[in-house]
């Protein structure tokens, strides 16, 4: 019996330093990803571990809204120099086999994003037409897939959130905000539409699936059993959720290390 384990990376698996929390002492810390010659991404070195030994009945999938380039940093989550056989990034728009990646997947996507009108040159009239405020520092396009705004978090008026992604949700676009990123994302480009297809390539029979933004939702809706980071946006939004995901105890990076003992204790128990 394979179990799928399909996760979030950022504040899920690995947390930066302003997201870890400080209940965590540097000798626990390993370095999971390097960007211009810095540390940027940790793991405890007990959820490496852990993650390194879930068992060969278990089959680890990063489901992350990284681009190729981002998640390719990520190096430390791999044991040795071999990725995952399967990764889903861009949100659930791309998903690299042995690194590259399935064009019958994304150009399924891309047509489907083309078809709904939910693709960026329609999306960034509304964007400029909505945001010229001075909270917002600079507009970005994630391999021609999706927009994120990077914001002044201090600046952001939380109490309008309600009203633009009402405003977006009619074009076709869900929002999340993830720290300093408003993330604009096509309703068709979801985590769990890539989670299934995985799922039936290697013919899982179980998904237990970890994440800790809205964004995250869908996969956790999807799979057998979820986790949801008690410290992410989703928690902390009180988005609503079904009887099977359940809120970490934990926070921060001691978030990341309960998941990965849950997943341990899932997969003994179905093999």
């Amino acid at each position: 019996m394979t179990v799928l384990f399909a996760s979030d990376l950022d504040q899920t698996l690995i947390y930066s330093c302003n997201s870890m929390g400080m209940d965590i002492t540097e000798e626990e810390l390993v370095e999971v990803e390097r960007y211009e010659g810095k540390p940027l991404s940790f793991m405890t070195k007990k959820s490496q571990s852990a993650l390194w030994n879930i068992g060969d009945s278990t089959f680890f999938l990063p489901v992350t809204t990284r681009t190729q380039a981002q998640y390719e940093r990520v190096t430390g989550i791999f044991e040795g120099q071999q990725p995952p056989r399967f990764a889903v990034i861009s949100n659930g728009a791309v998903i690299l086999e042995n690194g590259q990646p399935i064009k019958e997947w994304s150009d399924q996507i891309r047509q489907t994003c083309i078809d709904r009108k939910t693709v960026i040159n329609e999306l960034l009239p509304e964007i400029e037409r909505h945001f010229s405020e001075d909270w917002v520092v600079k507009v970005r396009e994630a391999d021609d897939w999706f927009v994120y705004l990077i914001i002044d978090r201090a600046r952001f008026p939380e109490d309008k959130l309600d009203f633009y992604t009402t405003t977006f949700k009619k074009l076709g676009w869900g929002l999340s905000l993830q720290g300093r990123k408003l993330y604009f994302m096509p309703e068709s480009i979801t985590k769990a539409g890539a989670m299934e297809y995985i799922k039936k390539r290697i013919g899982a029979s179980y998904v237990v699936a970890a994440g800790d933004s809205l964004l995250d939702l869908d996969l956790l809706e999807s799979a057998d059993y979820g986790m949801l980071a008690s410290h992410g946006e989703a928690a902390k939004n009180a988005a609503p959720t079904s009887a099977h995901i359940r809120k970490t105890e934990n926070y921060g990076i001691k978030a990341g290390e309960e998941i990965l003992a849950r997943v341990a204790e899932i997969s003994l128990q179905r093999q």
